[in-house]
């Protein structure tokens, strides 16, 4: 079988598949600090609009509900969220941030900012414009395990977040190790 895909696409590819391990590296060091994890954050992340069932967490940080449910055993243990049963329906948990789950997610976010140089020779925004194009043009496929690609202030109210946050949990429980 042969591909019609263009050498240069095939070596860009790889290129971006080599600059999201950099930055997966970038961010498990700079979270490292605070006991924290990428897959925490985005789970973090999604509750920062208020709370939600555990379902609809799932769907709108676009992993498995049972994936999601060991973090959120993490999360709660650590006192980042609450889980409580919901009033109307008791087979539901509503998941909610605690002020240490707010503080958390503002400590990560300060953390990966820091991580990443302020190099003006950068195109931050047209790297993300670019991106964004990409993920679209791509046809789902099998894994559905991964982030919605929006800007950022479309997902969480906050107008700044480094580039790279365009993964899933699955396989992100536990952090990078040395």
């Amino acid at each position: 079988m042969t591909s019609n895909l263009d050498p240069d696409a095939r070596s860009s590819y790889r290129l971006i598949t080599l600059a999201a391990r950099l930055i997966q590296r970038r961010q498990d060091d700079a979270l490292a600090p605070l006991g924290l994890t990428r897959a925490a954050v985005i789970a973090l992340e999604g509750l920062t609009g208020g709370p939600l069932n555990q379902e609809q967490l799932a769907d709108a940080i676009r992993v498995q509900s049972q994936t999601l449910g060991r973090v959120l055993t993490r999360l709660e243990s650590a006192g980042l969220i609450t889980r409580t049963r919901h009033a109307s329906d008791r087979r539901q948990l509503k998941v909610e941030l605690t002020d240490a789950g707010l503080a958390a997610v503002d400590a990560a976010r300060q953390a990966e900012i820091n991580a990443y140089p302020d190099d003006p020779d950068i195109a931050w925004k047209a790297l993300r414009e670019e991106l964004t194009k990409f993920v679209q043009a791509v046809p789902p496929g099998r894994d559905t395990d991964v982030l919605p690609f929006a800007p950022p202030e479309h997902r969480s109210g906050h107008a700044h977040r480094p580039p790279g946050r365009a993964g899933g949990l699955r396989g992100w429980e536990q952090p990078r190790q040395n």
